[in-house]
Order: structure tokens, then sequence, then C-alpha cells
């Protein structure tokens, strides 16, 4: 009978394997709630007749609007990461479709400031308002320290995915 020595990366009771394959099925978990979400924003794309970014820059102006801000089209631009023609391209679209709003600023007579309309609070709330109280439910299910666990994790993956940007960037 032959002993191996145990080299400094085996652990006690669970080799380097196992710790792998939790990691691995940690980011399998991740992969499929993310194909899961971006099936979900197709088909609320495909119900409300409109593309990514216009959904994104309505969700953006109802949360805006619900906590009593004002957004001008430069902070939207700079939101969406778009150029200003773009964005009076976006707004044009989304005016015309009955989505928003364009009305003077009460601060500044020279700007705009954007509105959802409150049949598009409505819409977007109906089409998404259940799948949000579900996942609510869900996050409502994890204890304190569960629920510290899992956005430290989540902020750890943020900021490593984030980090290919500082290598990108010359």
């Amino acid at each position: 009978m032959t002993t191996e020595a145990v080299g400094s990366s085996d652990h006690y009771w669970y080799g380097e394997a196992t710790q792998r394959e939790r990691s691995v099925a940690v980011l399998e978990a991740m992969r499929t709630y993310r194909a899961a979400e971006t099936a979900m924003r197709r088909r609320t794309q495909a119900s409300m007749n409109m593309g990514e970014t216009d959904l994104l820059a309505l969700r953006y102006l109802i949360r805006a609007n619900s906590s009593g801000r004002s957004v001008g089209p430069k902070e939207l631009a700079a939101y969406l990461g778009i150029s200003s023609a773009s964005t009076t391209a976006l707004l044009d679209r989304l005016e015309k479709s009955g989505h928003v709003e364009r009305q003077p600023s009460p601060f500044d007579r020279r700007a705009l400031i954007i509105l959802p309309t409150v049949a598009t609070d409505e819409e977007v709330r109906s089409t998404l308002g259940q799948m949000h109280s579900r996942m609510m439910e869900v996050a409502a299910r994890l204890s304190p320290e569960e629920s510290r666990v899992v956005v430290s994790f989540l902020d750890g993956m943020r900021d490593a995915v984030d980090e290919i940007d500082a290598h990108i960037q010359p």
C-alpha cells in the first residue's frame, strides 16, 4: 500500500475538484438565469412592440418619475450610452407611439424633461408587475445573512466582468 502526500491545494475532506464543481454549478445557474431573463425581455419587447433601448428608456423614466425626479434628454442619453442624435430619434419614436411626453423643464425654460405617459406606466407595470412580485417573493425568502452573501457575490461578479473594460481601454 502506498501513500501519497497530500498537496497544499487539497482540502481535508473535499478535494479541489469539489470546489471546482460547486463553482461551475454556480456559474451555470447564473447562465440559465441570464438566459431566462433575456427571453423575458424579448417577450416583453414583443408584447409592447418596441426594441430593447426603448424599453430600457421607459423603465428608467418610470423609475425616475416614481421617485419625483425629472429626466432630460442628456441624462437619458448618458444612461443609455447613446448619442444625442440617437436620443432624439428614440424620443421621437416614443412620443409618436404615445409612450412619452416632452415638457418644458420647470427649472430651466430652455430645457426639456421627458415624462412617461400614464398609459405607459400602467402598461409596463401590468407587463412586468407580476414578474417583479414573484422575484421579490424569492428574495424575501432569503435570510439576512443569505441576502448579504448574494449581494456580495453579485457585486464581485459585476466587478469581475467590469474589469475587462479596464484592460481594453487605452
